[in-house]
């Protein structure tokens, strides 16, 4: 009985070439688009998942509270450490102090130790304790880490570095130099970090060897870098929220606070890391829930307007076969027997673009990688929650899609059906099919209008002023410890004249790098309960990047005791004009240094546009100059960039040339909104495009209704224009019911995405507007070919219609 179903399922698809081809493909597209939304859900929720201990592990945060405003930080006074291990770790199991850097100098030395090859690693590298490898599960294959870990100068490599750095192999034993500061000795090759890990590692130091690389005093609490991290591992049973009140409590009786500040330690679960953009993690990328959920959604909407369509073009389908109904009833079929054949074909149907669509993800997943930056792999038979995935979307869409139709046609009266008095008034009318359509074109309204309002928030990021230039400046990171030589260094660079200024810096105006300090201001004694970003620069700073002075005058190499501050900094200090804070001082380092505020410049932005604008002091400090900016002549760029190289390498030879132009750098903040911006394209023109085959259905559907009613209105004289006319004014009516439905649910969503955005867009109406037209014209056009040919068909024909 089951092999009659589907060989009558499968002789009446090829009957229906064109029906059974709209119905593939609209199936296809959605179920494609819920395959690909579910392996990247599924992806961005293993992070870090396959730890045994991942549910009782937690990293320690320190969160500043000052009036109400948290400032959070990931990073852990380095003393803290040792604290909560003097106190018998406060009944922690295991606790792990790590310290990563984005990258480094990693030159190969020779056995004599001369330079054999340079490498500029761009892929973070950590400085771990031993106990990094009891508290996380990674794979150590045969090599046992941990005793090496314990001692200065070791680094263990991941297969990957080890095969880059040593392709002859055997890399145990051999030696690099670390940023030209420390000789390292391989003392393990481990396989390569999973890449669903917020710990992209490719290389471990240990510890001990931090404490020989760091310039910061690591033995007081002054100094706090959100690199330097802790993590501990909490007993069975035990509430991390008593634990956080009882670590806190702990070391701030053992410490000294700022009177108005208060500091507290919070802990984050390892399952949060990857989900938090107000902390952050090692992998510098995160995804908030919300989206993840808004992905799941977008792939339930696509596979449902994809059902919807299947539903209106198998009721358009439905007096076409009435006496086939009418004879299965009359040869003794029950309606049984009839909602059985007729859900066959759904299934068949079903099966045929399942069987499309993971032809199609197969040859997609490589494009997704590179255009979301993720290693998403698609197997089938290796990974079971995917087959199960597969499995339930055929037995619910085919439930969805074909259980209506199906019903519908087991109504039939045998003699009716026989006589084709069924005609489409008596299906149930238009009603459900015009309700589907105004769904499908709400969802399609919703993502349009989302994909304009996010592609204008893009746009903003790129033209929005940031309060300096950013244009045709080249950043190239200068080697640790860059010493006396940055200053022949800028002479020998400016020689050319496609090159017209070069300045040192702790960092360009906008890096995502703060190097935060407390201070006191006037000669008061008091330390200002709020830190500055201090930005370390040479006096050619302003000048290159265009930075404004609006009082005072900019400082000198020379003189170190002048400072700059921002008009950010008079909102928080509650001076009102620029001319008040000249003169005034300002003590850094614990009040050691006594400096002058002798000019203020412009605010700037010095973060991505997600977070507001740091009060700043800028001062001259060549020892933290780790970054050289060029500006060049564009029009000489290659000529720029060689001279930029070749006087690099007469000065630093040990160094590796490498450069970033600063505009890039800036848009590479907004990577993230970028990947969801061209995801919201893709799945909003997938939507209209299958909105559009259910709008083919629909005004199939209301052809075949309105047959007679054409060929009278042809026969009294009605024109073409007019019959299509007669048409168009029902979908305008259900696109426009789709505009009002659409319009507050987008902005509702939009408004939600835009908080997380401290400098935003406003919401106007032209976007909403906007969508409505295009969906509209796209209605018209999809629709148009079927109304004329219906308006164009044979009016004698059409009046002999049963």
């Amino acid at each position: 009985m089951l092999k009659l179903y589907f060989l009558t399922a499968f002789r009446s698809l090829l009957r229906n070439k064109s029906y059974s081809l709209l119905n593939v493909s609209g199936l296809a597209l959605g179920i494609t688009c819920s395959i690909l939304l579910f392996l990247i859900i599924k992806y961005e929720l293993s992070y870090d998942t396959f730890h045994s201990k991942a549910e009782r592990i937690y990293r320690v945060n320190s969160d500043m509270s000052y009036e109400g405003d948290i400032t959070r930080n990931t990073g852990i006074r380095f003393p803290v450490a040792g604290l909560l291990r003097a106190n018998g770790k406060l009944g922690m199991e295991n606790m792990v102090q790590v310290y990563a850097e984005d990258g480094a100098q990693i030159n190969v030395l020779s056995e004599n130790g001369n330079v054999k090859k340079r490498f500029l690693e761009e892929e973070s590298v950590g400085f771990v304790e031993p106990g990094f490898f009891d508290l996380f599960d990674f794979e150590t294959g045969s090599a046992d880490p941990r005793g090496a870990l314990g001692e200065p100068n070791t680094v263990v490599l991941t297969q990957s570095a080890a095969d880059k750095y040593f392709p002859e192999g055997n890399a145990v034993g051999k030696l690099l130099r670390y940023n030209n500061l420390l000789t390292l000795k391989v003392s393990a090759v481990i396989p390569d970090f999973p890449s669903n890990t917020d710990f992209p590692f490719t290389m471990l130091l240990s510890y001990e060897s931090y404490k020989n690389y760091t310039t910061l005093d690591i033995s007081t609490f002054d100094n706090l870098t959100s690199n330097h991290q802790l993590y501990v591992l909490l007993p069975e049973g035990v509430s991390p929220q008593a634990k956080e009140t009882e670590i806190s409590n702990f070391i701030n009786q053992n410490r000294k606070q700022h009177p108005r500040i208060k500091e507290t330690f919070s802990l984050q679960p390892l399952s949060d890391l990857h989900f938090n953009s107000d902390y952050g993690n090692y992998g510098q990328r995160t995804i908030s829930r919300e989206i993840i959920w808004s992905m799941a959604l977008i792939g339930i909407f696509l596979v449902l307007v994809a059902c919807i369509n299947f539903v209106n073009l198998a009721t358009a389908q439905v007096v076409k076969r009435a006496r086939e109904v009418g004879v299965r009833k009359v040869m003794g079929s029950s309606k049984r027997q009839l909602i059985l054949q007729f859900m066959g074909e759904t299934l068949l149907i079903t099966l045929l673009a399942s069987f499309l669509s993971v032809i199609l993800v197969e040859l997609t997943v490589p494009y997704l990688n590179e255009l979301l930056e993720l290693n998403i792999t698609f197997s089938m038979l290796q990974d079971p929650i995917l087959l199960l995935f597969l499995v339930a979307q055929v037995v619910l869409v085919t439930l969805l899609a074909g259980l209506y139709p199906a019903l519908i046609m087991a109504r039939f009266q045998p003699i009716e059906a026989l006589k084709s008095r069924i005609n489409t008034q008596r299906v149930a009318g238009l009603s459900l099919r015009r309700a589907l359509v105004v769904l499908q074109f709400t969802i399609c309204q919703v993502l349009i209008i989302c994909t304009i309002l996010v592609n204008a928030q893009m746009d903003f990021f790129r033209n929005k002023s940031l309060g300096f230039n950013k244009e045709a400046v080249v950043t190239v990171q200068l080697p640790s410890q860059a010493g006396q030589k940055i200053m022949p260094l800028r002479a020998e660079m400016l020689r050319n004249p496609a090159i017209r200024n070069v300045s040192f810096a702790v960092a360009p105006p906008s890096a995502n790098m703060t190097w935060a300090s407390s201070f006191s201001y006037n000669n008061s004694s008091q330390t200002l309960p709020f830190s500055a970003n201090m930005k370390f620069a040479d006096e050619n700073y302003l000048d290159l990047f265009g930075i404004d002075l609006v009082a005072g005058r900019a400082y000198k190499n020379s003189d170190s005791t002048s400072v700059l501050v921002n008009e950010t900094m008079l909102q928080k200090l509650g001076v009102k004009t620029p001319a008040e804070v000249l003169g005034k001082s300002i003590a850094l380092n614990g009040g050691t240094l006594k400096t002058s505020i002798v000019g203020v410049v412009e605010d700037f932005h010095q973060n991505s546009l997600h977070q507001p604008i740091d009060p700043t002091i800028m001062i001259v400090k060549p020892n933290t100059y780790s970054f050289l900016s060029a500006k060049i002549d564009m029009s000489q760029k290659q000529e720029a960039l060689q001279h930029l190289e070749k006087v690099w390498s007469m000065v630093y030879p040990d160094d590796v040339f490498s450069y970033e132009f600063l505009d890039e750098t800036i848009a590479n903040f907004y990577q993230d909104e970028a990947r969801q911006n061209t995801l919201f394209k893709v799945f909003s023109f997938i939507a209209i495009l299958i909105g559009c085959l259910g709008l083919y259905g629909l005004i199939a559907f209301m052809a075949a209704q309105r047959t007679k009613e054409v060929g009278i209105r042809k026969v009294m004289g009605a024109s073409v224009f007019n019959i299509a006319l007669l048409f168009s004014k029902e979908f305008v009516k259900l696109v426009l019911i789709a505009f009002v439905l659409a319009a507050p649910i987008a902005y509702y969503i939009i408004s939600l995405w835009l908080q997380d955005f401290t400098y935003r867009i406003d919401i106007n109406f032209w976007p909403f507007v906007l969508a409505g037209t295009v969906t509209l014209l796209i209605a018209l056009i999809t629709m148009s070919s079927k109304a004329i040919q219906a308006a164009m068909a044979n009016p004698v024909l059409s009046l002999k219609t049963e």
